[in-house]
């Protein structure tokens, strides 16, 4: 009589399940952290930036002296603030105080279009506004959506993409941005 339970398939059939919990794609995990024990969260209030402006899903990042950054993240991502917007599994740039200069791997969606996010800086006049700018745009956001690191979501469901539409299209008629 043939055993299933003496096979390394059985085995490795049986181990699966427990590798895929114990996998990072399977969730942010800890954040990443520098060698000592900064994580990226921490460190963007020390420039003056709030610590929600990236995801939770970051594993891995570093800084130079010289403010050069690159974040790597589980995958891409979406994360819904008062515009949708989306990171790319690797975002760099160069981190200055109160601001974030020749950014890659971030787009913000305004109505339908997709904008590249060239600078990410704070108001100067108040430290209730951010800034997200581009080579085509530049949005006012209200910097508490940011105070606290969002949860990503790995894609856009129709029905997402529609209550943003309408959301768009309802701030624009009834409050109009300065």
């Amino acid at each position: 009589m043939f055993s299933f339970t003496n096979t390394p398939s059985f085995l490795l059939l049986l181990l699966l399940p427990l590798l895929f919990l114990l996998s990072p794609a399977s969730g942010a995990g800890s954040p990443a952290s520098l060698s000592n024990g900064t994580t990226v969260y921490d460190l963007l209030p020390e420039y003056g930036l709030p610590p929600g402006i990236l995801p939770d899903t970051v594993k891995s990042f570093s800084l130079t002296s010289s403010g050069q950054f690159v974040t790597k993240l589980y995958g891409s991502c979406y994360v819904d603030f008062e515009y949708l917007v989306y990171y790319e599994p690797r975002v760099s740039g160069v981190v200055k105080y109160g601001a974030i200069e020749e950014l890659q791997g971030i787009q913000i969606r305004r109505y339908l279009v997709w904008f590249n996010v060239d600078t990410i800086r704070l108001d100067p006049s108040s430290s209730e506004f951010i800034y997200f700018q581009g080579s085509w745009i530049t949005l006012k956001l209200r910097i508490d959506q940011f105070q606290t690191v969002h949860s990503c979501r790995d894609s856009i469901s129709l029905l997402g993409r529609a209550k943003e539409v309408a959301r768009s299209m309802f701030e624009r008629i009834l409050a109009p941005q300065l």
